[in-house]
């Protein structure tokens, strides 16, 4: 069924003290910037977090912190300070500021400086690094919600890659494609075929396009199969994952191959940043296109157009086969049927099928957290006595017909 418009805004919307945006700030930890964007020392970082403005920097002994960007004193922009000696310094009046958001020096204060720094009000984040990224947790409290301790955390730096880019739309929008089992044989079926050289298990989903969906409930979101009958009797089947509140972690292309996870995480109201993290936790990942962009914080790239020339649409290509005329990354294909469906797609008038079960259920997971918060209560998902991170699997392989999908998942 479709969303109603109130069910659509409480999913969406995360500015401005909206549930969503609250329930995620306080339950869950955010991604705020790659690792390798923030030198020790170094310029600090703008990131602009459930509607609002945070500076990340890494400090001269590695620590890394993220404070919000304005200065408590005049409110000048601490992503223009000086970082040294391990704390950012407002350049306006000399105010610095270590890791953890506490005011350390207040040099144009006249008096005994050190009380004064303790009774600045100032919010205070906790943030790490981890698996090649700079997390951030924005709630307030004493104890953080449990770590997304997932499978590509604790691997060494060539076992993965790490991208992201700034799309103009809603973060929803990319959460849902990430489990869109049906749309990647249709939409992708150029790129996999690019990227796959017609060689792996990817080029069977554009075999046999209309999958069967399998569920089940997990203590971190769900897991699904997507089953396809193949001309052999044989089933091919892909089994992956939705990790609340936004993680998609999709299965390798064939066996002992690289997993990527997809995650779309909300800038503000209509504009969202995507991850990509592609990673092999058997062995060393190579050159891939991932790792090879020059610019981790602006890959893959956006579509090239506007909507007066269909974002940029190459037709030329289509001509000679090409299925989308977006080769530029399968990123770009996705973030072009974002972009088409508006800042933040309305819900209210679809007519879904029997492929979007997946997205429906990613909708009932986000719906139901929002309203546990909203009733006073931690989202059942964010803090389950069985949630562990670390055990989330998913795989792909080619099936006897009759075989249950779950010895794949469990082999």
């Amino acid at each position: 069924m479709p969303l109603s418009q109130e069910d659509n805004d409480l999913l969406t919307r995360v500015d401005n003290g909206a549930p969503m945006g609250e329930m995620i700030r306080q339950h869950y930890w955010m991604p705020a910037v790659p690792s390798f964007k923030l030198e020790a020392d170094g310029a600090p970082v703008r990131v602009r977090l459930l509607g609002k403005n945070y500076v990340a920097f890494r400090a001269t002994n590695g620590d890394v912190g993220v404070l919000d960007e304005q200065c408590p004193h005049r409110k000048a922009s601490l992503a223009l300070g000086r970082n040294e000696d391990n704390g950012i310094r407002c350049i306006y009046h000399g105010w610095k500021f270590n890791v953890k958001g506490e005011v350390v020096e207040a040099p144009n204060h006249a008096g005994n400086q050190e009380q004064f720094c303790q009774h600045v009000r100032v919010n205070r984040y906790t943030a790490v690094d981890r698996g090649g990224i700079v997390w951030v947790w924005l709630g307030t409290g004493d104890t953080p919600p449990p770590f997304p301790d997932l499978p590509f955390m604790d691997l060494p730096v060539d076992q993965r890659s790490v991208t992201s880019v700034e799309v103009p739309t809603n973060w929803v929008q990319g959460v849902e494609a990430s489990m869109d089992s049906s749309h990647v044989g249709v939409l992708h079926e150029s790129t996999t075929q690019l990227t796959a050289g017609g060689g792996n298990q990817r080029m069977l989903m554009t075999k046999a396009l209309a999958p069967k969906l399998e569920f089940e409930e997990r203590p971190y979101g769900y897991r699904y199969a997507a089953l396809r009958a193949l001309p052999d009797g044989n089933t091919y089947a892909r089994v992956n994952n939705f990790v609340m509140p936004w993680y998609g972690i999709i299965c390798p292309p064939d066996d002992q191959g690289p997993t990527t996870v997809f995650f779309s995480t909300p800038v503000d109201d209509v504009t969202h940043r995507a991850w990509f993290v592609h990673y092999n936790p058997h062995r060393p990942l190579g050159m891939t296109i991932m790792s090879a962009t020059p610019d981790v914080w602006n890959f893959p790239p956006l579509p090239p157009g506007d909507p007066k020339d269909n974002w940029g649409q190459n037709r030329d290509i289509m001509k000679r086969g090409h299925k989308t005329g977006f080769p530029q990354h399968l990123g770009t294909e996705d973030f072009a049927m974002f972009l088409s469906q508006g800042p933040i797609a309305d819900r209210t008038d679809e007519q879904l099928c029997s492929a979007d079960g997946a997205v429906i259920r990613v909708r009932q997971a986000l719906l139901k957290a929002a309203r546990e918060f909203m009733a006073g209560q931690a989202p059942t998902m964010a803090h389950h006595p069985d949630l562990d991170y670390r055990k989330i699997r998913s795989v792909g392989g080619v099936l006897p017909s009759g075989e249950d999908w779950r010895k794949l998942a469990e082999a």
